[in-house]
């Protein structure tokens, strides 16, 4: 009796952070930081995003319409992202998942439209700031959220594969086609890449270190009954 309650327990799954977490967001951090002081309150395009911009030119006479209409998928894949992750942290009494799913794409948001009015990069005198790229930035932490959820469910390998397969795809979809409807030079979809790294696995480190030591292997030091 006592025996099936603990293979569904909780305290079985690993902690929500992964073990690269820290190493990853550190790395983003550092990238990110770089970015932006490459293009720190900039008004023209840099010789590497010029060069780039001639492919995302040609790219959008043959495949603009279809760019757009992926873009314009992110709002509702963001809302079904925290509503299936919340859900399945409910589900599986993972109070640390249901809050990453509820706060990081939320939190991601935020820390873009800060870091826009920060470093102020604007474009052939559009007063539109630029950097990071948000889509990159939300389609990243939207594809992190679903590895980070898929990793502590009691699920098949063969799901979780699927599951990570395809919104990493998806993110890498949604930053394809910033750069060929031409809204975005190449370091504004790095830069959103990176800060939905940073924020993310940032969360993950946290709810980890806040509900970690709520876990210590109670199904094997639980009392006999």
């Amino acid at each position: 009796m006592p025996a099936g309650r603990v293979g569904a327990s909780p305290a079985a799954s690993p902690p929500l952070a992964p073990p690269w977490a820290a190493a990853v967001a550190l790395s983003a951090l550092l990238i990110g930081i770089l970015l932006a002081a490459f293009v720190w309150h900039a008004t023209r395009l840099d010789t590497i995003d010029a060069w780039v911009l001639r492919w995302q030119e040609l790219a959008l006479t043959h495949g603009g319409g279809l760019a757009a209409i992926v873009s314009a998928t992110l709002a509702p894949v963001v809302i079904l992202t925290m509503l299936a992750g919340s859900s399945l942290g409910w589900r599986v009494q993972r109070w640390d998942l249901t809050l990453l799913a509820l706060a990081a794409l939320p939190a991601t948001f935020a820390v873009e439209v800060l870091l826009k009015r920060l470093v102020h990069r604007q474009w052939q005198d559009d007063p539109a700031l630029i950097f990071p790229s948000g889509h990159a930035a939300m389609a990243t932490a939207v594809a992190l959220t679903a590895v980070l959820a898929v990793r502590i469910a009691p699920l098949a390998p063969r799901c979780r594969l699927v599951v990570a397969g395809v919104t990493v795809g998806y993110a890498l979809a949604i930053a394809l086609a910033r750069l060929v409807e031409t809204v975005h030079p190449l370091t504004d979809v790095l830069g959103g890449v990176a800060t939905g790294l940073v924020v993310t696995l940032g969360a993950a480190l946290a709810f980890t270190a806040m509900f970690g030591r709520e876990r210590p292997d109670q199904a094997s030091s639980a009392p006999d009954r």
